[in-house]
């Protein structure tokens, strides 16, 4: 009986056996071919012509293709273009009994290995079967080179992006904190944008985005002061215009490590549908659609929310005025949908609140 050594090292060695596709119209040929390579313990399959071996090569993988050049049906030229479409490195020998340039050149421009004139030397033939396999070893070993090295930067590229966003999100939380009457407002925003992003099936990775921003749209608040952040009466024209520059001082700190799409929210969340926002004066389509969600989440919350200066509307209140300037502050498009997602999500928290 093998032990679990023996088991181990045949399974491994069944694991490392190059596989061959042999492809020729000629049985005495393929049997010729087949039964010369045979103690090198290759594993070969045969076809008889250029399609059987487009479908043995749709479903597996090869390390090398031998096939002679003219046979029925497609030759092996149209039969390799047709390889190349999927494969760029495949390790490939022709053989032909019928040497022309032209043939020889176009195998070359589909980066054939090897071309080979029958009747060959069977020594010959092994040795390039031989060299065209250590060569297909040598471009496994640089893909999987080149894998490794992309995944690795992937991976670290992910770590000092979650090391970014942990140090963003306490930047956040020290933003917040200079405010008791904002505290929470960016994870009410994000709240309320989700919810509309939700009840308008907005794709995955677009929600992802504007979450991303919506939790982040006010970062660069950490540079004003806090006289101005926490003023109760009027804001002068100086501050307010201080006041005016934290989309861009957001967008610049964030720049470095986020996507377009959610520098763009950020950027122009207090942008206006009719082009009296800022930074930018942007107006109706123009105005990255996150940002427009953004905006509405962002002056719902405002509008419900007790200010010092102000006290909280109520919901009906807050949406009666969000209605009133659909067309003018809000995207008339976006805004039913919102109203809508707002009412039934309220409903269910109310709902749970009185179950509970």
């Amino acid at each position: 009986m093998e032990d679990f050594q023996d088991i181990y090292e045949k399974e491994k060695e069944e694991d490392v056996v190059e596989k061959i596709l042999l492809v020729d119209d000629d049985k005495f040929d393929r049997a010729f071919i087949t039964d010369l390579l045979a103690p090198k313990n290759f594993s070969i399959d045969q076809a008889e012509n250029g399609d059987q071996a487009l479908a043995l090569l749709s479903g597996k993988k090869y390390d090398l293709l031998l096939s002679d050049i003219y046979m029925p049906g497609i030759t092996g030229i149209e039969m390799i273009q047709k390889i190349r479409e999927v494969d760029a490195n495949l390790q490939i020998i022709l053989f032909t009994g019928h040497a022309d340039l032209a043939t020889a050149i176009e195998a070359v421009k589909l980066g054939v290995y090897d071309y080979i004139v029958k009747p060959f030397d069977p020594e010959d033939l092994i040795w390039r079967v031989d060299q065209a396999l250590e060569k297909s070893r040598q471009v496994k070993l640089d893909l999987d080179a080149r894998v490794e090295l992309v995944e690795r930067v992937n991976a670290q590229s992910e770590r000092i992006r979650l090391i970014f966003y942990e140090a963003v999100q306490t930047l956040v939380n020290a933003i917040e904190a200079k405010d008791q009457y904002t505290k929470g407002h960016s994870i009410r925003v994000t709240q309320y944008a989700m919810w509309y992003a939700k009840h308008s099936e907005i794709p995955f990775e677009e929600a992802s985005d504007i979450q991303l921003a919506a939790r982040l749209h006010d970062i660069g608040k950490l540079g004003i002061a806090d006289a101005i952040l926490n003023k109760t009466g009027t804001l002068t024209d100086e501050e307010y215009n201080i006041i005016k520059k934290h989309p861009v001082t957001s967008y610049k700190i964030l720049k470095p490590i986020m996507n377009d799409s959610i520098l763009k929210t950020i950027r122009y969340h207090h942008e206006r549908w009719d082009g009296k926002g800022y930074p930018d004066g942007l107006a109706g389509d123009l105005v990255p659609v996150g940002a427009r969600i953004v905006c509405l989440a962002d002056s719902f919350d405002a509008m419900t929310s007790f200010r010092s200066y102000k006290k909280a509307m109520t919901l009906d209140q807050a949406i009666e005025e969000i209605e009133r300037c659909a067309g003018t502050q809000f995207d008339p498009g976006i805004v039913p949908g919102f109203v809508e997602a707002v009412r039934l999500n309220r409903e269910q928290e109310e709902l749970l609140t009185t179950v509970g």
